[in-house]
């Protein structure tokens, strides 16, 4: 949706300027899927004007990589061996870009990482209080008729004991818990390269503040809720994202800000004003509408303005500056 790329691209200009940063830094983006987003970051930030930076993308399957190639260059690439990297091109517009497998290999620089709909694609670890207050992990197993189900572990295992916060075990309303190892390797991973390198992080997904208290994992086919278990590989497998979690890894070494939800985000990044303007543009009753609806399910609770919250990362180094703006542009009131 042009709203959200839009005020997204507003976003990672405003903070590439704070920060002071004038040399040439790297806009990352993890699981970029069909490559839509960076593709109109990339064509809104020629329009402004800007010549340093280069797009790096970390994509794990050839598939999706091929399609975003296709969409962003004009000529295809090979694949390369003996690289950090596992292919380069240059956009449209212009811009160096690079693919990687993984965030470890991108170049040790002032990054600005995004993710969008990412975090919540990756694996989690369920877990199940039993009536005696024991907590055991959900497997995946086969039944009797060989067809794929969920079991529970007979004890507390490694995971239990290793992975359930004290403040879970001692919370007895608290019956059933899920947590993303991987998600919080990816803000690990990124928090250490700003912290070094400079930069900041944008993170834009469905989920809660760790405040759900029941399992979330879920499969979609054809906009249609299915069970994860069924025909595997043929449907879509999502997870609410615990931003709660992921905040308590990182925020005694850095400035978070959020997560708040995605409709308070974008109005105070000024999307009514955007608005205005864009109704002001159409030609017709029909590209009104259109532009109206789409508003109407970025903000509304029953579309994606109250499920999506939006989250950033900062490192301490621009805590007098943020503090003086009573935080980022977007968290302001925060």
């Amino acid at each position: 949706l042009l709203y959200f790329n839009e005020l997204q691209l507003l976003y990672l200009v405003l903070f590439q300027v704070l920060s002071g940063h004038s040399e040439e830094w790297q806009l990352v983006e993890n699981g970029p899927g069909t490559g839509q987003l960076m593709c109109d970051i990339t064509r809104t930030l020629r329009r402004l004007k800007v010549t340093k930076g280069s797009v790096h993308l970390v994509e794990t399957s050839d598939a999706l990589l091929d399609q975003q190639e296709s969409l962003l260059c004009e000529h295809p690439s090979q694949f390369i061996d003996g690289k950090s990297y596992v292919r380069c091109n240059v956009t449209k517009n212009g811009f160096p870009i690079y693919w990687y497998r993984n965030v470890d290999d991108i170049p040790a620089q002032f990054s600005i990482f995004i993710s969008n709909e990412f975090l919540d694609a990756l694996p989690v670890n369920q877990f199940k209080r039993d009536d005696e207050g024991k907590w055991h992990e959900v497997y995946v197993n086969l039944n009797k008729d060989d067809k794929l189900c969920f079991m529970l572990s007979k004890s507390e295992n490694l995971h239990t004991f290793g992975l359930l916060p004290k403040k879970i075990r001692e919370d007895l309303s608290i019956k059933e818990w899920e947590i993303s190892i991987d998600a919080g390797t990816y803000v690990n991973q990124v928090t250490d390269s700003i912290t070094k390198f400079g930069g900041f992080v944008l993170i834009v997904d469905y989920g809660h503040n760790g405040t759900r208290k029941d399992l979330s994992l879920r499969a979609y086919k054809g906009h249609q809720i299915v069970h994860p278990l069924e025909n595997p590989g043929e449907h879509d497998i999502t997870a609410d994202v615990n931003f709660g979690y992921l905040k308590s890894l990182v925020e005694d070494r850095t400035l978070v800000f959020g997560p708040i939800e995605q409709r308070e985000f974008f109005a105070q990044m000024g999307i009514g004003l955007r608005l205005q303007r864009l109704l002001a543009c159409c030609k017709t009753e029909e590209d009104k509408q259109n532009l109206l609806k789409s508003c109407e399910i970025l903000l509304s609770e029953k579309g994606m303005g109250e499920r999506f919250k939006v989250m950033s990362i900062f490192p301490k180094t621009l805590e007098n500056i943020l503090s003086q703006r009573k935080g980022p542009a977007g968290f302001a009131v925060i």
